[in-house]
C-alpha cells in the first residue's frame, strides 16, 4: 500500500516511499530493485511524485504486456529477443525488471535449444568425427646471451725510460706531449662510459624483457672491455649503471610474478568452471544449454596456466561436453515430441473454444455457465506448453480468431455483456478524447500532470475484449505519445509556464501568511481551505523550487491550524462548563414538571428556559442529547398547563398528579391513543346511525332485497368495529390506572 506524503514523513527517512520507490530530499526518485540494484529514475517534485509514480507504473505495465504478447507467439528471432532485452534495459519505469528479464532469458534458452535441436537430432545417427588432440601451450623461454670474451688489448705497456729517438727533441718535451695525449684519452673514456649508462637507463624503462636482458648483458661486456680509468667520475657512472640494471631486474621480477599470479588465477577459474560443469552433469540438468554455451566460451577465453598444473583439465572438460551433448540430443528429441503433444492439446482446446462461439445464438440464456466454460478453456490453452516453432504463428492466429468470434457473438446476443462493453468503451473513448485535447492545451506543464491521471483512470475502467481494447489503447497511446513529443519539443515554454505557476503559488503563500494570525478561526479555516484548493489547481513549478515553496505554504497553514487547535481546546473546556450549567437548569425544569400548580410552573419555566438558551455551546457530541432532554422537560410542563386549562377531568387530574417524568410521558402516550380511538368510535357511531336511517326507506316485502341486506352488513360491521375499539380503550384505561397506582398516587 502506498503511503501519502504526510505519512511517509512520519515513518520514513524519505520525502515519499512505497514498496518499490523512494524520493529523496533532493527530489531524486529511486527504484529500490532495478537490474543493477538501486537505480535512479528521474527528478520529480514532492507535490508531483504520486502522479509520476502512477505514470511510471503504467509505463512498466505497457512494457510487461508487450513483452508477454511477444513471447507468447513463440516465433521470435535472436534479433527480436535482443530488442526486447534492450527495451527492458532502457525503459524508465517502476516494476520488477529482474522478473521480466528472467522471462526473456528463459525464452532465449528454449530458443537456443530449439535451434540446436534440428542439427543435433539430424546428426544423432551419424558417426562422430574424431576430435583433434589438444594443442599444448608453449611456455615462453627467456633469452639469455652468452658473454663474449673481451678482445686482447692492443696496447702494450712500456716501462722503459724514454730514449732519444734522434728527432732533436729533448726528453722533457716528449713527456709533456704524452701528458696532453693522456688527458684527451681520459675525456674519451668518460664519454664511452657515459654512453653506456645512458643506454642502460633508457633500456631499464622498457618492457621487452628478453631483448632488454640481452642488451644489458652486452652493455656489461662493453663496460668490462672499456678503457681502464681510475677516477671518481667513473665510479659514479658505474653506480648509475648498476642501479639501472637493478631497476630493470626488479621490474622484470615483478612482471613475472604477476604473470605467475595471473596463471594461477586462470587455473582457479578453470577449476571453478569444471566443478560447476560436473555439478550440471551430476544433477542431470540437461536443460542448461545456455549456461553450458557460456561456459564453453569462458573456458576458451581463459589464458595460460602454471607449468605442469593444468594437465588433464581440457580433457576432462571435453569429456563433460561430450556427455552433456549426448544427453542434450536425447532431451531435445523428447522436447520435440512434447511440443508435438502440446500442439495436439492446443488444437483440441481451440476446437472446443470455436464450438462455444458457434453455439451462441438468440436462444442462449446460460451466459454465466458459458463464460465460465470459455474462461476455463482459455486457461487450459495458456497452461499448455510451447508448440513447434513452425506452427506457433498459425496456432496463435487461430487462438486470437476464436477469442474474437466468442466476444462478437456474446456482444450480439448477451444484453448485459453488451451494456458492460458499451459502458467501458464509452469511458475509455472519453479518456482518449481528453488525451487528444491535451495536445491542444497551451499550459503544457499542467497537461503533463493530467496525462498521468488519465493513465490511472484507464487502469480503473476495466478490460474490454482484446480486439477492442487494443484499438482504443492504440488510440490513447497515440495521443499520449503525441503529447509527450510536444512536451519534449517545448521545454522552454514549459519552463516559462512552471515559472508562472511558481509566482502564483508565491502569491498564495503571502495570502496564507496574512491569514495565519487571525483570531476568526472559522473564517480563517474557510480561507485556508480555498487556498489549498487553489494550490492544487495551479500547475507544477520548477522541480528545484517545488519542495521549498511547499514547505513555506504548509508552514503557514500549520501555524494557523496549531493556533486553531489551541483555541478549540480552550473552547472545549468552556463548553464542558456550559454542559454542567445546562444540566443544573434541566434539573430545575424537571422539578417544575411536578409543580403543584401547572399554570404557575409555566411562568417559572420561562425564566429558566431563557437562562438555558443563554448559557452557550456545549460539546458537539452532547448537543443533540441535551436538546432532546430540554424539549422533553418543557413538553411535560406545557402539557400539564394545557391539561389544567382544558375541560377534560382526566387531563386535569393528570396535570395535578405527582408523577415522575417517565411515567407521565408514558401516560401521555397512552392517553393520545385513547383519544384517537375515542374519535374513531364516534365516527363509527355516526356512520351506523346514517345506515340505520337509510334502512327506514326500504319497504318490507316477502322477497329478499340485496340493497337492504348490504345496509344491514354495513351496520353490523360498524357496530363490530365499535365494540373492538371500546375494548382497546378499556385496556388503555387500565394501563394508565396501573401506572398511577405504581407511582404511589
Amino acid at each position: 500500500m502506498n503511503r501519502t506524503m504526510e505519512d511517509s514523513q512520519q515513518t520514513s527517512e524519505y520525502v515519499y516511499e512505497d514498496e518499490q520507490v523512494f524520493l529523496t530530499d533532493q527530489n531524486n526518485l529511486f527504484l529500490k530493485e532495478g537490474l543493477e540494484g538501486e537505480q535512479k529514475l528521474c527528478e520529480v517534485s514532492a507535490d508531483a511524485v504520486e502522479d509520476k509514480v502512477a505514470e511510471l507504473k503504467n509505463v512498466f505495465a505497457d512494457l510487461e504486456q508487450r513483452i508477454h504478447e511477444s513471447l507468447e507467439k513463440e516465433s521470435l528471432t535472436g534479433d527480436d529477443i535482443a530488442g526486447l532485452r534492450e527495451d527492458v534495459k532502457t525503459t524508465v519505469a517502476i516494476g520488477n525488471f529482474n522478473k521480466l528479464m528472467d522471462k526473456i532469458e528463459d525464452y532465449e534458452s528454449d530458443l537456443d535449444e530449439s535451434d540446436a535441436a534440428e542439427k543435433e537430432i539430424a546428426n544423432s545417427e551419424a558417426e562422430p568425427e574424431e576430435k583433434p588432440e589438444a594443442e599444448q601451450e608453449d611456455t615462453a623461454a627467456e633469452n639469455t646471451d652468452e658473454g663474449s670474451k673481451p678482445p686482447e688489448s692492443s696496447e702494450t705497456e712500456n716501462d722503459e725510460e724514454p730514449q732519444d729517438d734522434g728527432s732533436g727533441e729533448s726528453p722533457d718535451h716528449q713527456e709533456a706531449t704524452s701528458e696532453t695525449e693522456e688527458d684527451s684519452s681520459d675525456d674519451d673514456s668518460l664519454d664511452y662510459y657515459r654512453e653506456i649508462v645512458d643506454k642502460a637507463q633508457d633500456l631499464s624503462k622498457q618492457s621487452d624483457w628478453s631483448y632488454v636482458s640481452a642488451e644489458l648483458d652486452e652493455l656489461s661486456r662493453k663496460w668490462s672491455d672499456g678503457p681502464d680509468v681510475e677516477s671518481d667520475e667513473v665510479k659514479k657512472l658505474f653506480e648509475k649503471f648498476n642501479k639501472a640494471v637493478d631497476t630493470f631486474e626488479d621490474r622484470r621480477e615483478e612482471h613475472y610474478e604477476q604473470q605467475e599470479k595471473k596463471r594461477q588465477q586462470n587455473l582457479e577459474k578453470k577449476k571453478k568452471l569444471l566443478k560447476e560443469f560436473e555439478g550440471i552433469v551430476s544433477n542431470e540438468t540437461w536443460t542448461a544449454t545456455r549456461r553450458v554455451s557460456q561456459m564453453k566460451s569462458q573456458w576458451n577465453s581463459i589464458g595460460q596456466l602454471p607449468s605442469d598444473k593444468g594437465e588433464g583439465l581440457d580433457e576432462r572438460f571435453e569429456e563433460l561436453v561430450d556427455t552433456f551433448d549426448d544427453h542434450k540430443v536425447d532431451r531435445l528429441v523428447q522436447k520435440r515430441q512434447q511440443e508435438e503433444d502440446n500442439l495436439m492439446g492446443k488444437l483440441t482446446v481451440l476446437e472446443k473454444m470455436e464450438r462455444v462461439a458457434e453455439n451462441i445464438n438468440h436462444e442462449t440464456t446460460e451466459w454465466e455457465e458459458i463464460a465460465e466454460k470459455f474462461e476455463d478453456l482459455t486457461k487450459q490453452w495458456k497452461e499448455i506448453g510451447k508448440v513447434p516453432r513452425e506452427k506457433s504463428d498459425e496456432v496463435w492466429e487461430r487462438y486470437k480468431k476464436a477469442q474474437d468470434n466468442y466476444y462478437d457473438q456474446k456482444y450480439k446476443y448477451d444484453p448485459d455483456h453488451q451494456s458492460k462493453v458499451d459502458r467501458f468503451s464509452h469511458k475509455k473513448e472519453k479518456i482518449c478524447e481528453e488525451a487528444e485535447q491535451l495536445v491542444e492545451m497551451d499550459d503544457i506543464a499542467t497537461a503533463a500532470r493530467k496525462v498521468n491521471k488519465l493513465h490511472h483512470r484507464w487502469k480503473k475502467v476495466g478490460n474490454l475484449p482484446q480486439r477492442l481494447e487494443d484499438k482504443l489503447w492504440n488510440r490513447f497511446k497515440s495521443a499520449t505519445d503525441a503529447f509527450n513529443e510536444k512536451k519534449a519539443n517545448n521545454q522552454d515554454k514549459i519552463e516559462e509556464q512552471e515559472e508562472e505557476h511558481y509566482q502564483q503559488k508565491l502569491e498564495l503563500i503571502d495570502k496564507a501568511n496574512a491569514v495565519k494570525d487571525t483570531d476568526d478561526f472559522e473564517k480563517g479555516h474557510s480561507k485556508m481551505q480555498s487556498f489549498m484548493d487553489r494550490w492544487k489547481k495551479i500547475g507544477p513549478v520548477p522541480r528545484k523550487k517545488s519542495n521549498k515553496i511547499w514547505k513555506k505554504f504548509k508552514g503557514a497553514m500549520d501555524e494557523f491550524y496549531d493556533r486553531r487547535r489551541e483555541h478549540f481546546k480552550e473552547v472545549e473546556e468552556e463548553r464542558k462548563e456550559n454542559l454542567e450549567r445546562k444540566k443544573e437548569l434541566l434539573e430545575k425544569l424537571h422539578e417544575l414538571g411536578q409543580h403543584e400548580d401547572p399554570i404557575e410552573a409555566v411562568d417559572i419555566a420561562k425564566e429558566v428556559q431563557e437562562k438555558f438558551k443563554n448559557v452557550g455551546y456545549v460539546p458537539i457530541e452532547k448537543k443533540n442529547e441535551m436538546w432532546k432532554k430540554y424539549r422533553e422537560a418543557c413538553d411535560v410542563i406545557y402539557d400539564r398547563m394545557r391539561a389544567a386549562k382544558s375541560g377534560d377531568k382526566f387531563d386535569q387530574e393528570l396535570a395535578k398528579a405527582n408523577l415522575d417524568q417517565e411515567d407521565r410521558n408514558e401516560i401521555q402516550k397512552l392517553r393520545k391513543k385513547y383519544k384517537k380511538l375515542k374519535k374513531e368510535v364516534r365516527s363509527l357511531e355516526k356512520e351506523a346511525i346514517r345506515y340505520k336511517e337509510k334502512k327506514t326507506y326500504f319497504t318490507p316485502s316477502g322477497d329478499g332485497n340485496s340493497l337492504l341486506d348490504e345496509v344491514d352488513e354495513k351496520i353490523a360491521s360498524a357496530e363490530e368495529k365499535i365494540e373492538t375499539k371500546e375494548e382497546k380503550m378499556d385496556e388503555l384505561t387500565k394501563k394508565m390506572d396501573l401506572i398511577r397506582r405504581d407511582s404511589g398516587d
